[in-house]
């Protein structure tokens, strides 16, 4: 049997597990879970979004130099 880890938060150095904490702090660890998580979306979407610019100012460069 695998032993999942359950979520928690830590304050002060004490780790809480998310169930223990109050109701709408749960709500509000939940709403952090959802950020990091765009966060995390959007940090790769800025990556793939240097690359393309990258590439197409290389073509440009390499098309006015061919000429």
């Amino acid at each position: 049997m695998v032993d999942e880890q359950k979520p928690f938060i830590t304050i002060d150095d004490v780790q809480i597990s998310v169930e223990d904490l109050p109701e709408e702090a749960q709500g509000i660890f939940g709403r952090i879970q959802r950020l990091n998580q765009k966060k995390a979306t959007l940090a790769l979407d800025m990556e793939e979004i240097d690359a393309s610019l990258n590439f197409f100012s290389g073509r440009i460069i390499a098309i006015v130099n061919a000429d």
